[in-house]
């Protein structure tokens, strides 16, 4: 059974309201920012709340109309590479990395409200006042150009930040004290969403009983590529996991040499479970991702 490790203490306050007239924080503040913030509003902010004379919370903060599905103040991984898993690695050490965040998990926040803050940290003022203190966010939200998306936010500031900081003004635009804020739209940038990990531990540990750690660690891999990709008009992930074995199963027994060979496995298992054609659309990146998969499974099973 996975086992959830990491201990971190959510908190939410409701009814933030945001002021023009607040000094930004850190050091990296300039001018263009404080002019930019008499005009905008912004998406998204950090909130210093005081714990006491020496600490403050940290609070993200939707600046909204719109509930966020969930907030992630940490980096979700696209795939077990990201994680730094490997294929064909038994050990306990290398299955917690396979599960992606499982470390983080707890600090994830669901049905985040307009207007609500969730807290994602705290600085110490005396603590961290010489530390530069990192901190990266993940949340769902459309784009400029698209109805969804996932920003990035990564937001590096030397012994934490003080007051309001704005992430993401309304016009989409970066404040330009951040580090880098990106719209991650196109399937292959974004990473397995946050929301579905339950689903994804559950499936990891199911399989595990029936096909034993290395080839569940295999199957798992494939299913993450047919999710992120929407293989099979998007199906859940946990309804494309007897695909992702068979696709396995036939990469063992075929071994494909290119991602075309790796397309004709896909699509041919689709079409025995579903209709002719059904996966014709599929991404050769996806195949790419798939073919490197297979590769990287046959070199781990090959005698040092």
């Amino acid at each position: 059974m996975t086992i959830l490790t990491y201990q971190f203490e959510q908190k939410r306050l409701d009814n933030f309201e945001w002021s023009d007239g607040s000094k930004l924080s850190g050091i990296t503040a300039l001018a263009n920012d404080e002019r930019d913030r008499v005009r905008k509003q912004p998406l998204f902010y950090l909130e210093t709340v005081p714990v006491d004379s020496y600490e403050d919370d940290i609070y993200f903060v939707n600046n909204t109309d719109e509930p966020l599905r969930w907030v992630a103040p940490f980096k979700p991984y696209r795939n077990i590479t990201e994680a730094r898993a490997k294929l064909g690695d038994t050990s306990d050490e290398n299955l917690r990395k396979v599960t992606l965040y499982s470390d983080d998990i707890n600090s994830v926040y669901q049905d985040v409200l307009p207007k609500q803050g969730v807290r994602i940290g705290s600085t110490h003022i005396m603590y961290d006042s010489d530390a530069m203190m990192q901190w990266f966010i993940h949340v769902p939200y459309k784009g400029p150009d698209t109805h969804y998306a996932i920003w990035k936010f990564n937001i590096v500031e030397k012994g934490g930040i003080r007051g309001t900081y704005p992430l993401l003004w309304d016009d989409f635009s970066q404040p330009s004290h951040m580090v880098s804020c990106d719209c991650l739209s196109e399937q292959a940038d974004m990473p397995i969403e946050v929301n579905i990990y339950e689903e994804r531990c559950a499936m990891l540990d199911r399989l595990t009983g029936s096909f034993g750690i290395s080839n569940t660690i295999f199957i798992l891999a494939i299913n993450d590529v047919l999710y992120r990709y929407g293989v099979g008009w998007s199906a859940p992930y946990s309804e494309s996991d007897i695909q992702a074995q068979d696709i396995a199963m036939k990469l063992t027994e075929q071994k494909p040499e290119n991602a075309e060979a790796v397309k004709a496995i896909v699509q041919a298992v689709y079409d025995f479970w579903f209709n002719e054609g059904f996966a014709k659309n599929i991404s050769m990146q996806a195949c790419e991702e798939i073919l490197s998969l297979h590769q990287a499974q046959v070199a781990s099973q090959k005698p040092v």
